[in-house]
């Protein structure tokens, strides 16, 4: 297995609801840092509100604003956590956080939680 000094997931982990679906996603992120390797994991979130899509709705056809109209695309599933909800995830994992903050992508994320990780001794 490949090991990694960094590891990069941006706007990934909000797309997977379920717990053990994200815990499957933060296991690979931690089975694959070398040592001393770090991870930054980007997600959509403000660090308070939590919400999460009903995923038996994913991939129905659903209308959406664009700049050019309206347009017809496959829902997605979607969940943002909390901090203590995302720093719980991230320990429950054997992952401790190095730093953590809240950044913008805009236009598409206005809001994005982020933290670099390493593997816990």
């Amino acid at each position: 297995m490949g090991l990694f000094d960094f590891i990069y997931s941006i706007a990934v982990i909000h797309m997977l609801v379920l717990d053990e679906d994200r815990d499957g996603f933060y296991k690979f992120i931690s089975n694959h840092l070398s040592e001393n390797g770090i991870a930054l994991i980007c997600t959509m979130g403000d660090g308070q509100n939590e919400m999460k899509s009903d995923i038996s709705r994913a991939f129905e056809i659903q209308e959406r604003d664009d700049e050019s109209g309206k347009m017809m695309v496959a829902a997605t599933s979607c969940r943002m956590v909390s901090f203590a909800t995302f720093e719980a995830e991230l320990t429950r994992n054997h992952l401790e956080i190095v730093e953590k903050g809240i950044t913008s992508a805009l236009p598409d994320f206005n809001s994005l939680m982020y933290v670099v990780v390493k593997n816990m001794i």
